[in-house]
């Protein structure tokens, strides 16, 4: 029986170091406290989505505390792909668990990190009260970023779980690598039925920048579909990639999907690549009036500035979690677990496990933003 039916039925530059990174001066990793018990006093309830051959289903997690950070889950047949693992250590046991109801021979074929920071990478390694979510599945293939400037701990624990498992058989890859088809790595990896997972290429893979800029990015491409996710790159990141599509192979073109960068900020989803790709659907992996980065409401995610750019290409914007009392740790769901679906006929479903309402109907938005005229 094959997977899919038993789920329906259930610094300047300065040196090269080895493992195929490279450092520049010290960047701080956002990080802000430590998770602990309280910090998951709510955790999103999710009945696994019934699957049939031929869909590919893309899955936007809540990640079990307060934090705002990222994880997406693709799976299409046999194969399942986890790009990062946010936003702190503890989230580590919600994604396994999720997981566990869709990976049913335990193995991620492929892990994509993009980039050194606590909400995108905590989850990945074990800690002496987590296992990770690298030591929960037998893992394939790591892909990741091909610069850093972060010197956390949360960096060095992360690439020391990389270098275990490397040591075991795991193949590892930077974007850069597969880019360029070099030392084994792949710029295309066939998924099977006309599915495929491309690492795209940005200038900061080989250049100084600011960490989210060094942000892995990939496209999922089935037929003429094409799904974006370009992790926490920025306006100077996003310019980059943009203009390299352009000059080098006649643009990024239309995405149906676009997982919206860094989580809603003012920082990413600029005009030009919005242009560039026509999103009709955009999920962001956030927590809807978060305090954490932010102790003023209009910069909060996602950002009236986001909102307002995004608006006049698709109002199909869905949000995964809700703050309620960032001091008080208490959020909850906003559309909670989101799977965007795509049926072996081609039809798009998107299934949450909170709220269904698209973000203008929502009454956060309602509350704490302004409709956009394209909206009205």
């Amino acid at each position: 029986m094959s997977k899919a039916a038993v789920i329906v039925a259930l610094l300047v530059l300065v040196s090269a170091a080895a493992g195929g990174y490279y450092f520049i001066a010290a960047n701080d990793d956002k990080a802000k406290g430590t998770d602990s018990a309280e910090d998951r006093d709510h955790e999103s309830s999710h009945e696994p989505v019934a699957i049939s051959d031929g869909d590919l289903s893309i899955h936007f997690l809540e990640l079990g505390n307060k934090y705002t950070g990222d994880c997406v889950y693709i799976n299409y047949g046999e194969i399942d792909i986890l790009i990062d693992a946010g936003s702190r250590t503890s989230s580590a046991s919600t994604i396994t668990k999720y997981l566990n109801m869709y990976v049913t021979d335990g193995k991620l074929e492929y892990v994509i990190a993009t980039h050194a920071h606590q909400d995108h990478i905590a989850g990945f390694y074990s800690t002496s009260t987590t296992t990770g979510v690298l030591d929960s599945f037998d893992i394939g293939t790591i892909i990741d970023y091909p610069m850093t400037g972060s010197t956390t701990v949360t960096r060095t624990n992360y690439e020391n779980a990389v270098k275990k498992l490397v040591a075991n058989g795991t193949e590892h890859y930077t974007a850069l690598e597969c880019y360029k088809n070099a030392n084994g790595g792949q710029r295309i990896y066939d998924l099977g039925g006309g599915v495929e997972l491309e690492i795209l290429y940005q200038p900061f893979y080989e250049k100084p920048s600011t960490e989210n800029n060094y942000s892995v990015c990939v496209m999922i491409r089935q037929g003429t579909n094409q799904y974006l996710f370009t992790g926490d790159l920025e306006r100077a990141g996003e310019l980059g990639l943009v203009n390299y599509y352009e000059e080098n192979h006649g643009g990024l073109g239309h995405c149906v999907l676009y997982k919206g960068g860094h989580h809603g900020s003012s920082t990413s989803s600029n005009a030009e690549l919005l242009s560039a790709i026509t999103p009709e659907y955009v999920i962001i992996c956030t927590c809807a009036g978060t305090s954490e980065y932010s102790a003023v409401a209009s910069g909060q995610f996602p950002t009236q500035t986001f909102i307002d750019r995004v608006a006049p290409y698709t109002d199909k914007v869905y949000i995964t979690t809700l703050i309620l009392d960032y001091g008080k740790n208490s959020y909850t769901s906003m559309n909670g677990n989101i799977v965007f679906l795509v049926t072996s006929e081609g039809e798009i479903n998107v299934i949450c496990s909170g709220d269904d309402k698209i973000l203008k109907e929502s009454d956060w938005f309602i509350a704490n933003r302004t409709m956009p005229a394209a909206w009205s």
